[in-house]
């Protein structure tokens, strides 16, 4: 598993450092690395480390805060797009249908009890493991892309132009590097320098990949045989999972 980003906002010093605690726990037990950042205030989370809103997988927000409260701040997370999963912890029952209607994933009543804290933690991050994705740097800026927004990535010398349905991005990364890393299951490689979302393949005709948008890629000789291959085996898969 990857590194898990987390983020805990509580106003309460020692509630912080108490969550701390069960957490360090918590991911030492089950050896999965992890960088939690601490915030005091929604305040301060949103105005110094608004990156983090893109990045961060878990959000572990205490509801009753000064100023901005735990409901607004997860509201303005929600609102900018944020996709990390968002825990709400609190001492009482209000804010129950705010939260719901929020989609928050869990909602944990204070004193926080250490078998139900990591029953909901191992929950979530069943459900952050699914999502595949990629941290990559864009400009100087640590960008996450989600795979399955990526239609194909080809190399221009040590660049890797990534496409995306809506948009292309850069970032300095090698073909090999790419695949090793996030292609496998999911990429199949057409060329030395082009690799094409298995999702996103219409067709195979000739020495030409049609993708769902039409678009239309060669496939170099060497490549020919196994893509027909694995396309075909992954249309299969795609069949007996639907049955």
């Amino acid at each position: 598993m990857k590194k898990i980003k987390l983020v805990v906002c509580d106003d309460e010093l020692v509630q912080r450092k108490f969550l701390g605690v069960l957490l360090e726990r918590f991911f030492k037990e089950r050896k999965i690395p992890v960088e939690i950042s601490y915030y005091g205030s929604g305040e301060e989370f949103l105005e110094n480390k608004e990156q983090d809103l893109n990045l961060t997988d878990l959000f572990l927000l205490d509801i009753f805060m000064p100023n901005l409260n735990g409901i607004e701040l997860a509201r303005e997370i929600k609102e900018r797009n944020a996709p990390g999963k968002i825990i709400f912890i609190t001492g009482g029952n209000d804010y129950v249908t705010e939260a719901f209607e929020l989609k928050a994933f869990s909602y944990i009543q204070k004193p926080v009890e250490y078998e139900k804290f990591s029953k909901v933690l191992s929950h979530a991050l069943e459900t952050v493991e699914k999502v595949k994705y990629m941290e990559v740097m864009v400009d100087r800026e640590p960008e996450r892309i989600y795979l399955e927004d990526v239609e194909y990535v080809e190399t221009m010398g040590r660049r890797l132009l990534i496409h995306l349905h809506e948009d292309d991005m850069e970032t300095y990364m090698s073909m090999k590097a790419f695949m090793d890393q996030h292609g496998k299951d999911d990429f199949l490689q057409i060329s030395r320098y082009i690799a094409v979302s298995k999702d996103c393949i219409q067709r195979i005709t000739g020495r030409s990949l049609i993708l769902q948008d039409g678009t239309e890629l060669p496939i170099s000789e060497k490549y020919l045989p196994t893509a027909r291959k694995e396309h075909t085996e992954y249309l299969h898969t795609k069949k007996m999972a639907s049955v």
